[in-house]
């Protein structure tokens, strides 16, 4: 009403320092919309927001503009294998958690890739609460990975002043 004070807007809330959004982004690389949509409906509940990719660059473009920390990949999609994505990861993305889903008939073809940095290999038919819980666990592993880096880079920080003053003396 004219002439009355006006109440002050709330202040905008800003996330402390450090702080993180809660809940998941997990990029799922796959060329099945049926496994996409299933998959994204059984976790619509969940923390878990899942977005789809069906090649390589599409997943690069979402790990990126969603802050991703886990990519599941079936074993093969639209332009390439597990391992491809794999490279990816490793060249782009370091600290995105990787998680493979294959047939058994893949068993051999996707043995490598605890090996190639892939935090497991979740087995069709899917058991969907295992795939959540692999989800989340790999998120948590992408975490520790985002800390460890970062107190490697502050020790390295320190390191190199430590070094800087024995030097000078």
């Amino acid at each position: 009403m004219p002439g009355q004070p006006q109440a002050a807007a709330p202040p905008k809330w800003e996330a402390p320092p450090g702080a993180t959004k809660s809940g998941v982004d997990c990029v799922f690389l796959t060329c099945f919309d049926s496994d996409f949509h299933f998959l994204a409906n059984v976790l619509l509940g969940s923390s878990i927001r899942m977005h789809r990719a069906q090649t390589l660059e599409q997943a690069d473009f979402l790990l990126t503009a969603t802050d991703g920390t886990v990519l599941l990949s079936d074993a093969s999609f639209l332009d390439g294998f597990w391992d491809d994505a794999a490279d990816m990861l490793a060249q782009f993305h370091p600290l995105v958690a990787f998680l493979v889903i294959a047939d058994q008939v893949d068993r051999q073809f996707v043995a490598e890739a605890p090996n190639r940095g892939a935090c497991g290999v979740l087995w069709k038919p899917l058991e969907w609460s295992r795939v959540c819980r692999f989800i989340r666990a790999a998120h948590e592993a992408a975490g520790e990975r985002m800390i460890w880096q970062h107190e490697r880079s502050a020790g390295d920080r320190i390191g190199g002043a430590i070094s800087l003053n024995v030097t000078m003396k």
